[in-house]
């Protein structure tokens, strides 16, 4: 990434500097630490101290207007090499979210993920307060924030929140000052929507779609449509295509392209992988794959490079994730497609059961196969159970890594 971005200044805690600066030899880049000082490194203290002229600073004008990069954020990385995606001030626009200078916000997403940099922003924006913590995410201490601060709107990815509703401490009286739960970022499933809407019998549920390309696609805040994302937000326009880009009708999956009558500047150092992703009318092609239904809803149902195929039948993992999902003693799940030359992808399931449960890979495979019961959608490559499953700094799960537990079984 460095040397793609090839940075002029980095900040960085002490204890990362050897590192990076190592890394970055090559460019020799100014260093600000912001915590852990080393003596003969500048702080970030250094560069906010008082000086003579800064009354007759002038900033930057943006030249591009609302399409101008303002950012570099890297891609999730989940399935091969982040890629390092420009952002521009229309794809920061939060309007949508109803967030005033009363309340007190909380991410735990970092400033690498498009949500940490909203809601940085948010913070200052807004003139609203943000609780700030460099501890790993667990729901106690999420639990513990939210009663201490009296926190009023969380960002929580699908992981923390199927971690949030198998905890103990998370009550209705425990989560009583949070008024909106925004989540987004992958697939959640129903039950686990429900149980976190249960929870927040002061405040909404938001179920978000957005990726860091194109910024907020769509929101939905109604109860009765729990796993859709909910309509496409101002502006923006969606599309679902077959993979020849034809136009499918509702309740059709396909690939979902968006477009929101803006230039994006495309991933930074690689045109090639821009025209791949964005076509010459504008749209972009995110991905994923999904559809509308009747009321005009989105549902997104998988990645599209994530399609697996067994004995020549397709079939998505997503579809068996939420099956498994339906189990009360599961708390988390991936599931991979393991390459057999005679079959093809076997799908295999990595399951992480909640804190006391108990479970066997012949009740996880009984219930797929009453649920989903033809062939090719089968765990014919097995069932691991594991403590954690493999993921990002923020919540997302590495599908290598994961698909590499098979490989050692």
């Amino acid at each position: 990434v460095f040397q793609i971005t090839k940075p002029k200044i980095i900040f960085c805690d002490g204890e990362y500097y050897e590192k990076l600066h190592e890394a970055t030899r090559l460019l020799n880049p100014l260093f600000y630490t912001l915590t852990g000082h080393i003596e003969g490194i500048a702080t970030v203290e250094d560069l906010l101290s008082p000086m003579p002229n800064e009354d007759h600073y002038k900033p930057e004008p943006f030249v591009l207007g609302g399409e101008q990069t303002v950012a570099i954020l890297c891609s999730s990385g989940t399935t091969g090499v982040p890629k390092c995606v420009c952002v521009s001030r229309h794809t920061l626009n939060m309007d949508e979210l109803c967030v005033t200078s009363e309340d007190v916000i909380f991410s735990n997403s970092g400033l690498d993920w498009i949500s940490g940099v909203n809601f940085t922003l948010l913070s200052a924006t807004r003139s609203c307060k943000r609780v700030i913590t460099n501890k790993p995410y667990t729901p106690e201490y999420m639990i513990a924030l939210v009663k201490k601060h009296k926190i009023s709107f969380v960002f929580g990815a699908p992981r923390h929140v199927s971690a949030l509703v198998a905890c103990p401490a998370a009550t209705i009286d425990n989560l009583h000052s949070v008024q909106s739960f925004l989540t987004g970022g992958g697939s959640i499933s129903q039950s686990t929507m429900l149980q976190l809407r249960g929870l927040l019998k002061n405040g909404k549920v938001i179920y978000a779609y957005g990726c860091t390309e194109s910024g907020f696609i769509s929101l939905n805040s109604d109860d009765k449509y729990p796993t859709s994302v909910g309509k496409l937000s101002y502006g923006v326009k969606a599309r679902i295509v077959d993979d020849e880009g034809n136009n499918l009708p509702r309740n059709e999956v396909g690939e979902i392209l968006v477009n929101k009558g803006h230039i994006w500047s495309g991933y930074y150092g690689n045109p090639i992988e821009t025209k791949r992703v964005q076509d010459s009318d504008g749209w972009l092609h995110t991905g994923d794959l999904g559809y509308f239904d009747d009321n005009h809803l989105l549902y997104i149902v998988d990645r599209k490079k994530d399609i697996m195929k067994y004995e020549g039948m397709q079939y998505w993992p997503g579809e068996i994730e939420r099956v498994i999902n339906e189990l009360p003693q599961v708390g988390d799940v991936c599931v991979v497609g393991v390459y057999d030359e005679r079959h093809g992808d076997a799908a295999g399931a990595i399951v992480v059961l909640r804190q006391g449960a108990e479970l066997t890979i012949g009740q996880v495979k009984d219930h797929v196969r009453k649920r989903l019961p033809v062939d090719y959608k089968q765990l014919h490559a097995g069932v691991i159970f594991i403590d954690r499953l493999p993921q990002n700094a923020n919540g997302k799960t590495l599908k290598r890594e994961a698909r590499g537990l098979f490989e050692v079984k």
